[in-house]
């Protein structure tokens, strides 16, 4: 092949590539190079959502409700360690920590299960506020119980429903 042959396809493939980038790009891809912005890192978010077998066929609405559903799944498993935590205490006052936690986590899972319900219905801006609020659970809870790495999860996890929302509007 001649050098000026050559050279042509190999500047038309640079001016192609963009355009071809754009067209194989997932949704995935798509929504976590939005969010990076947003408090989430894109690699946490690409890592995060295909962890779901059902973010392969979903679009930016259906992963915003992928989100906001694993952060009602981490909101579950926190609210079961804060009812082995009542369940185990030994005194009063821890007993009432536990239960004010308890409480915190019982009322937030009906709250993201709204939200996650609010995306898929497309009442963006409604499941984001509920986001924004959700978020506060898990600070609320410092000092009172112990959640260890689940409060920063449900914390990522929360931020990531939330950013993806605030990208759908």
């Amino acid at each position: 092949m001649r050098p000026s042959v050559f050279l042509s396809l190999l500047l038309l493939l640079l001016l192609l590539l963009p355009f071809i980038r754009a067209i194989s790009s997932s949704p995935i891809e798509d929504v976590c190079e939005y969010v990076q912005d947003s408090y989430v890192d894109k690699g946490y978010c690409i890592r995060t959502l295909k962890s779901d077998l059902r973010s392969s066929k979903a679009d930016a609405k259906g992963l915003g409700v992928i989100a906001a559903e694993l952060t009602i799944a981490k909101a579950t498993v926190i609210r079961s360690h804060i009812k082995e935590l009542l369940k185990n205490a030994s005194n009063s006052y821890d007993r009432r920590r536990a239960q004010a936690a308890l409480l915190i986590f019982s009322n937030v899972i009906p709250s993201l299960r709204w939200s996650a319900d609010s995306i898929a219905s497309k009442f963006y801006a409604s499941a984001g506020a509920v986001l924004f609020v959700a978020l506060d659970a898990a600070s609320a809870c410092v000092g009172v119980v112990e959640l260890g790495d689940a409060a920063d999860d449900y914390v990522n996890l929360t931020l990531l429903a939330q950013a993806i929302t605030l990208h759908l509007r």
